[in-house]
């Protein structure tokens, strides 16, 4: 009589339970790329909603060959400022300054500012003073060009003003502004910033045959 022995045989498993290890890898996959999906939305959300630039320190007065600039400082309402009133002539450029400084928590790059364009007075950025962080006050200003401004920095920007040959300086009429356009860059997205200067600049007319 002859006996046969066999080697103990391992148990069938089911196709799904054999599957298993092998689903496990694919949806961690799918759950780490939504979750990288949501942070994704989540920054780019963020940048495009922070508002880093504010009014700096510094203010400086108007340059150039222009008329008597008469001064004025405001405080009141909870309002600080500085008002610079002239009489405006068609053609005249003149230029002046203020400081800006980035309170968000990132660095930004300052690409260019001012409000160029098909209008009576226009605005261009043409000077930077860079040394304001190392020693406040100093007046070094150089041509402009795009610079990085870090977390808490400070800069200063000269304005050059631009007034058309065919503006109205009609008597009784005045151009301000308080503002100016800023272009910068945040994590490489471009966004612009209306930042208050901390000076009023009026041009008030005086001719009354211009208009």
């Amino acid at each position: 009589m002859k006996t046969l022995t066999r080697p103990p045989q391992t148990p069938v498993r089911p196709r799904a339970v054999a599957e298993a290890p092998r689903r496990w890898p694919r949806w961690l996959a799918v759950i780490a790329a939504i979750v990288l999906l949501l942070l994704l939305v989540v920054g780019v959300v963020w940048v495009l909603n922070i508002e880093p630039l504010a009014t700096g320190p510094e203010r400086y007065g108007i340059r150039g060959r222009s008329p008597a600039v008469t001064t004025r400082d405001v405080d009141a309402l909870g309002t600080t400022g500085r008002v610079q009133t002239l009489q405006m002539r068609p053609g005249m450029t003149f230029r002046y300054g203020f400081s800006i400084t980035n309170t968000g928590r990132v660095p930004i790059t300052i690409v260019n500012a001012g409000s160029t364009g098909q209008q009576d007075v226009s605005t261009t950025l043409v000077e930077a003073n860079l040394s304001l962080e190392r020693a406040p006050g100093l007046k070094q200003f150089g041509p402009f060009a795009p610079f990085r401004l870090g977390p808490g920095e400070t800069a200063g920007l000269m304005m050059q003003v631009r007034v058309s040959p065919h503006a109205c300086s009609g008597k009784g009429s005045s151009t301000m502004w308080y503002e100016e356009p800023v272009t910068y860059r945040v994590f490489g997205i471009t966004r612009h910033a209306e930042v208050p200067t901390g000076t009023e600049i009026r041009l008030v007319g005086t001719d009354a045959t211009s208009c």
